[in-house]
């Protein structure tokens, strides 16, 4: 007995059918797909097959579609040559189910979720998986000793930079400022409102240095900051104290050998550090710059507020955006009024907790190169990811999922994936 050849035929889902007593109106039908058999050349088809057909063959895995109308008494050398081959490979999927953990905060193939395609064509890309991002901490410690050090060279690495040029006691009414070094020969002050223009300079840098006085500003003074000037960037030293008065508004870092306050109302886009002396703040507004400064702040990167000998005072309903700390003193007030979006850190070491939410990215590579728009992240907790790109694939190209972690520092975290399936599936030539 003949082999028998099982196809299984999609006819088109719509056919139109004359309606005998009204003749000018169709009738919808919907087709159901039918079985049929081609055993050789002298077996016939089982049905009329309109253009546009499409057959699947169940045993070799393959689509057709007729391209011209086959009659069902024709023989199958007949119809062969009326049908054109859509696809040989209409899928290929791999699939694992197993537990793997990542680290890794570079791109990484997925064990198993590799494909290399023995087809060329357009395919559509699809991966799906089980991700688990556990919570993580990250543990520190401070030590308000080191920090006392680390101010020290703070100065040190401010002061060294070269003077552009000098300045009289009294800044502002109106006055502009252009980038520079400035020297004052006793106590500086602000007075009005004064601009720091920038110049549109690369990280133009202002330092104004008092180096045999104090610096205080006048109440209501108002520092501008344009064409490029930043708070990270910005400097006042006093060899003597600091004092704000009221509704200051300033930006930039205020160093003092002296004791340090603050007037009600100041606002201050920058820090208060002072080697020697108390700090008292409030009530205002004090946030520490964004960006990086061409200062390294060492253990103090995160401060708005730190002295190494001395107590701190909060004195009414203020906002600290950063930390507060001493080397040898009291931090008083803060429980009640206070508003402080960091850490407060007593004269010691201290151990210092910080939960971080992690983030994973999966994405889908062609022959080693991200598949455009294809990433996807996710946070912590457990969730799934899903992929999905449309690209044309040529003979032996390999597509792959691969994953990362983000580069925040935490103890110890990995992620990992289970339960994952890559399927391609070609679409078209």
């Amino acid at each position: 007995m003949k082999n028998l050849i099982i196809l299984f035929l999609f006819l088109p889902s719509l056919m139109f059918a004359q309606v005998p007593q009204v003749p000018q109106v169709p009738q919808v039908l919907v087709a159901p797909s039918v079985l049929m058999k081609i055993a050789d050349a002298t077996t016939i088809f089982g049905a009329n097959l309109s253009v546009g057909t499409q057959i699947y063959d169940i045993a070799n895995d393959k689509s057709y579609a007729v391209k011209t109308k086959i009659i069902y008494t024709e023989t199958i050398t007949t119809a062969a040559a009326s049908l054109s081959l859509i696809n040989t490979a209409g899928y290929s999927s791999v699939t694992a189910s197993s537990i793997i953990s990542t680290t890794s905060t570079t791109d990484v193939v997925i064990t198993d979720m590799t494909k290399t395609l023995v087809e060329a064509g357009m395919y559509s890309i699809h991966f799906n998986g089980q991700l688990n991002i556990p919570a993580a901490n990250y543990t520190t410690g401070f030590s308000t000793a080191t920090a006392a050090a680390d101010l020290n060279l703070i100065y040190n690495d401010i002061m060294a930079i070269p003077v552009t040029g000098t300045h009289a006691l009294t800044f502002g009414s109106g006055e502009t400022l252009l980038p520079g070094v400035y020297n004052v020969a006793g106590a500086a002050s602000i007075a009005g409102t004064l601009t720091l223009n920038g110049n549109n300079e690369i990280n133009p840098i202002f330092i104004v240095r008092a180096n045999a006085g104090a610096f205080n500003t006048g109440a209501g003074t108002n520092v501008i900051l344009t064409n490029g000037a930043t708070a990270k960037n910005v400097f006042w030293i006093a060899d003597g104290a600091v004092g704000l008065g009221a509704s200051t508004n300033i930006s930039g870092t205020l160093f003092s050998h002296g004791a340090a306050v603050a007037g009600a109302n100041t606002t201050v886009n920058g820090r208060l550090l002072t080697t020697l002396g108390a700090i008292s703040f409030g009530e205002g507004t004090l946030t520490l710059p964004t960006g990086n400064s061409i200062i390294n702040f060492r253990s103090l990167s995160n401060f708005v507020i730190f002295t190494s000998s001395g107590g701190v005072a909060n004195t009414g309903a203020s906002v600290y955006n950063g930390d507060i700390g001493t080397g040898g003193g009291a931090i008083t007030g803060f429980a009640a009024t206070a508003t402080v979006n960091g850490t407060i850190f007593q004269s010691g070491s201290t151990t210092v907790v910080t939960p971080i939410n992690h983030m994973a990215t999966f994405s889908l590579y062609k022959n080693g190169v991200l598949i455009p728009n294809s990433s996807r992240t996710r946070v912590e907790l457990p969730s799934d990811i899903s992929l999905l790109a449309l690209t044309k694939i040529e003979v032996d190209d390999t597509i792959d999922v691969r994953w990362k972690i983000d580069e925040q520092k935490s103890d110890g975290i990995e992620i990992n994936v289970l339960n994952r399936i890559l399927t391609l599936i070609r679409v078209g030539n």
